[in-house]
């Protein structure tokens, strides 16, 4: 959801650059709302353990080969739902032609459905620059971090 967050700011907030992990704004897939709130109701209401663990089964994030270890304390379930149900791809409307800021979008090798997405994103916009990380899927910083740096580095130059 981290690149959900990112466009809502951008939305919201005036920003320099942006740089978008697994970012896909096309048209969602039908039913995806459903799916989204599915997911917001297993938040507020199943055991942590059990609905992270469902939650990092999803082949999307290579099922449970890459799990996260994710800790109640970090999270305010409400406000989790919430983002799930509100930054949901089938309510959160963005046209690329807002987006006129420099902006870096990345997706992994292995993650087939973002990588497609952040190559026709990346084509549409006049300011943006397309990386595609070796040997990643979905969550590109937690597989090849020391990659990930090195290329936020490259777009965002230290002072």
């Amino acid at each position: 959801m981290g690149a959900r967050l990112a466009l809502h700011l951008m939305q919201t907030h005036r920003v320099a650059k942006a740089v978008l992990i697994s970012a896909g704004i096309a048209s969602p897939e039908p039913g995806r709302q459903e799916l989204d709130e599915t997911w917001a109701r297993r938040f507020e209401s199943e055991p942590w353990e059990s609905v992270v663990e469902a939650w990092n089964a999803q082949a999307v994030f290579g099922g449970r080969k890459n799990p996260l270890t994710r800790n109640e304390s970090d999270y305010d379930r409400k406000t989790l739902a919430a983002a799930l149900r509100e930054w949901s791809p089938a309510v959160m409307h963005m046209n690329l032609r807002d987006i006129t800021i420099p902006t870096l979008w990345v997706a992994g090798e292995h993650d087939s459905k973002y990588r497609e997405a952040a190559t026709r994103a990346s084509q549409r916009l006049p300011n943006a620059e397309l990386w595609i990380c070796p040997d990643a899927g979905h969550r590109v910083p937690w597989e090849q971090p020391a990659r990930f740096i090195d290329r936020l580095r490259e777009f965002v130059p230290q002072r």
